[in-house]
């Protein structure tokens, strides 16, 4: 049983950490992104223009993914405060 604790909060560990790692992944991807997009609008060509649509596009949905990962991440606190893990 105590080993099976272990294991459980050593799993628990593993996800909040990835998590994490990825929710800084996707927040640095996305800034970057943004500023692509501001980049690309200043150089006033309709293709370049497009093409920061396109970045807005995947900064927004790299935003997403970073607040999926924060709101799982708060989850599993949750799940580990009312569990036997801590």
């Amino acid at each position: 049983m105590e080993q099976n604790k272990r294991d459980l909060n050593q799993t628990y560990q593993y996800f909040q950490s990835e998590l994490n790692r990825i929710q800084t992944i996707a927040g640095t991807l996305s800034t970057i992104e943004d500023q692509h997009v501001k980049d690309l609008t200043n150089m006033g060509d309709d293709k370049l223009n497009q093409m920061a649509v396109e970045e807005q596009s995947a900064a927004r949905q790299l935003g997403e993914i970073k607040q999926i990962c924060l709101a799982m991440s708060q989850k599993l606190d949750e799940i580990q405060k009312t569990s036997s893990l801590h």
